[in-house]
């Protein structure tokens, strides 16, 4: 975890799906050149770590979070570790964050079930009063043949309705990231003059986890993830009691012909595979109802109390 920041510092969180460039960003927009950069399977970024750096006098610090989609770590997971460094970061007046940068390929232009799911849990995460200090920032223009088809797509994620449509409407900015240290510090001054003029952010999810105790379900966050899971499971449940309905019989278990004992293999392992995933859901939903990020034991360490 990041140590904790100095008075006056600036502290911005990026966040977005792996791959999406937060520790790219990090690299360009500080000088940076000896941070892990992950191009492949596995995300670089497994706890939140913060990168010092200094822009028009402001003594900043960078916060590079896990991917949301990282295929490694759960959603419990990784909510585990924000949730965590946002009460040990912002436990003391003065340290809260002064905005997100969330990154988006722009080369992910079709909005899928993930995305929309991903970005509702971030708004629980945020609240509606820190949107006016996020930034979302686009990546990857170099990868666009068509940029003007590619802006009409973008607008239509910001209006209503669109998966940005009401933290834009709350007041967050969309920029384009051209992958350069002119456009990265473009989008840190954008954040700084938003916490100038809107003062400090103070995610909901923050606030909730001091006022219940560090039980992260009893959070906005917490009761959307928790809804989910038990739409997945719900969801895998009535696949299994189909898939039950073509169950082979024992004759078929039995018989020599192949084409016979194929199918029996076939469905078994498809058995498998639901029960298995089945299993995963119903084991993060457990994690998350009985999941306590430790508040006092963070305020003992920061006052002695």
């Amino acid at each position: 975890m990041s140590e904790r920041p100095k008075d006056g510092e600036v502290l911005i969180a990026l966040m977005g799906i792996t791959g999406a460039g937060k520790t790219t960003f990090v690299s360009v927009a500080s000088g940076r050149t000896d941070l892990n950069i992950g191009y492949g399977v596995d995300p670089c970024t497994q706890i939140p770590q913060a990168i010092p750096m200094e822009l028009d006098g402001y003594r900043i610090k960078l916060i590079d979070t896990p991917g949301f989609d990282d295929d490694a770590r759960t959603d419990v997971e990784i909510m585990e570790d924000v949730g965590r460094w946002l009460v040990k970061e912002g436990y003391v007046k003065g340290h809260q964050m002064d905005g997100l940068i969330l990154l988006q390929p722009i080369t992910y232009n079709r909005v899928g079930g993930s995305e929309r799911r991903r970005t509702r849990l971030l708004q629980k995460i945020l609240g509606n009063d820190a949107y006016k200090r996020v930034v979302i920032a686009t990546t990857m223009w170099d990868d666009i043949n068509n940029p003007e088809a590619m802006q009409a797509r973008l607008d239509a994620r910001s209006k209503e309705g669109g998966v940005w449509g009401d933290m834009c409407r709350g007041g967050a900015t969309v920029l384009r990231h051209d992958n350069n240290q002119e456009s990265a510090h473009r989008i840190i001054r954008t954040i700084i003059e938003q916490s100038k003029k809107y003062g400090k952010m103070k995610p909901s999810v923050q606030l909730e986890l001091m006022a219940n105790n560090g039980r992260v379900v009893e959070t906005a966050a917490g009761k959307e993830l928790q809804d989910q899971l038990e739409k997945e499971i719900e969801f895998i449940m009535d696949q299994i009691h189909e898939h039950n309905r073509d169950r082979p019989s024992e004759r078929s278990r039995r018989s020599k012909d192949p084409v016979r004992k194929r199918r029996v293999r076939e469905w078994d392992q498809e058995k498998q595979d639901l029960m298995r995933n089945l299993e995963r859901r119903q084991s993060q939903l457990k994690k998350l109802r009985s999941l306590t990020v430790r508040v006092r034991s963070f305020l003992s360490r920061l006052f002695g109390a």
